[in-house]
């Protein structure tokens, strides 16, 4: 487990940060409301990583395994963005004056450690709920898939039976 939460949670963190560097570079990351697209990157790298460890330790198939390991890959992932964000709006204090002005409500009271800790909030609330719905779905997925190769198996040893006649006693 401790490699696959490493590995995609450094993965989420480097799709973080490069999607956010992109979006500053094309001058588009005072549009707060642009993070809900962080919600992608979040949910691909959870999938990713409950899945890889779902298909590596079956026998550990149940959903606090596959909570944990979104929510540790997730945490991987969303800790050093928090961080890096943290160090970018106290650098650039030009962009946070610009996140104050246009974040609705709370925007006066934005500083750059409560801008991190809101991405850090934020991505624990989805990390904990994602990673529930993702492993439920992988779990039925898995199951779905258990069943129907029972059911083909089953229907290929009776047309083997079937294909093959025994001779009766009376012939």
């Amino acid at each position: 487990m401790k490699r696959i939460v490493i590995r995609y949670g450094i993965l989420m963190f480097l799709g973080f940060t490069g999607f956010f560097l992109i979006m500053h570079a094309l001058n588009l990351s005072q549009h707060y409301h642009l993070r809900i697209l962080n919600g992608i990157i979040h949910f691909t790298f959870i999938t990713m990583a409950i899945k890889e460890y779902l298909r590596i330790e079956p026998s550990e198939s149940n959903y606090m395994s596959g909570v944990a390991v979104g929510v540790i890959t997730s945490m991987i992932g969303v800790v050093p963005f928090a961080i890096f964000q943290l160090i970018h709006l106290a650098i650039n204090t030009e962009f946070m004056q610009t996140l104050r002005e246009n974040v609705p409500y709370v925007g006066e009271y934005l500083t750059p450690f409560t801008a991190a800790l809101t991405i850090f909030m934020e991505a624990l609330a989805v990390s904990v709920i994602g990673s529930y719905i993702v492993t439920r779905i992988i779990d039925a997925s898995m199951r779905k898939n258990v069943e129907v190769k029972v059911q083909e198996g089953a229907s290929s040893s009776s047309s083997i039976s079937s294909a093959s006649p025994i001779p009766s006693p009376s012939e």
